[in-house]
């Protein structure tokens, strides 16, 4: 999350811990070569690292333990939680399906885990100016919206970095976004208490005044082509 909020305030600019320049071993490492958070921050930096992650609920470090352990969370607490959370999903796929569900389903969290760490050299072009007019709007940056991502994840990835606090970046007709559907109905269960939504600042903003600009050219090539 750190991280998160570094890419977007320097996105593919140095200092951007996935710039797609960078190349794509730089983006894929990106964790064990320039992610971690840095060692030696002041009291008052650390202090707006825990307000950047309090929205997340994961219990920070006193400052007095981040210079200790260098982490932003206790190591001890993170393996903890994460011995925990592997053995209650394990128990629930063994229940289910016994041990070959259980190990199918571990085996395809890994390969997603290992495959969506491409996903911000590819979400900007590798680098390169592959925007699309009309498709993609926030030209501060390389990002770009993508079909397969927007489908199955809600990425779509330059609309996120034009609203990165929207939970819906599927704003446009037919970008349908799946995690905004289940942050949705997670808050109208009561387990999601408020979320953004910038969609019709989105439409607005960007997609109206572009359709508007699509008639208005229509209008005028059918005027030359009668002029003619």
């Amino acid at each position: 999350m750190i991280s998160h909020h570094v890419h977007h305030s320097k996105s593919d600019e140095p200092g951007d811990p996935y710039n797609a320049f960078g190349g794509f071993l730089y983006c894929f490492l990106a964790d064990v070569n320039h992610q971690p958070i840095a060692k030696d921050l002041s009291e008052a930096d650390y202090n707006r690292v825990k307000l950047l992650m309090c929205h997340t609920g994961v219990k920070a470090n006193t400052y007095e333990q981040y210079k200790r352990w260098g982490s932003y969370v206790n190591p001890g607490r993170a393996v903890l939680s994460w011995v925990l959370n592997w053995a209650f999903w394990y128990g629930v796929f063994y229940l289910l399906g016994g041990n070959a569900l259980a190990c199918t389903l571990f085996g395809a969290a890994g390969f997603w885990g290992v495959g969506v760490r491409t996903f911000n050299y590819e979400g900007h072009g590798k680098g390169s100016g592959v925007q699309r007019e009309g498709i993609d709007f926030n030209n501060k940056d390389k990002s770009v919206n993508q079909i397969w991502p927007g489908f199955v994840a809600g990425e779509w990835h330059n609309n996120h970095h034009l609203f990165p606090k929207s939970a819906r970046s599927g704003f446009k007709p037919m970008q349908l976004d799946l995690a905004w559907q289940y942050i949705r109905l997670m808050n109208r269960l009561g387990a999601v208490s408020s979320y953004k939504d910038n969609k019709k600042q989105f439409l607005d903003l960007y997609y109206l005044p572009e359709l508007q600009r699509k008639k208005e050219l229509a209008a005028i090539k059918v005027t030359l082509a009668k002029v003619k």
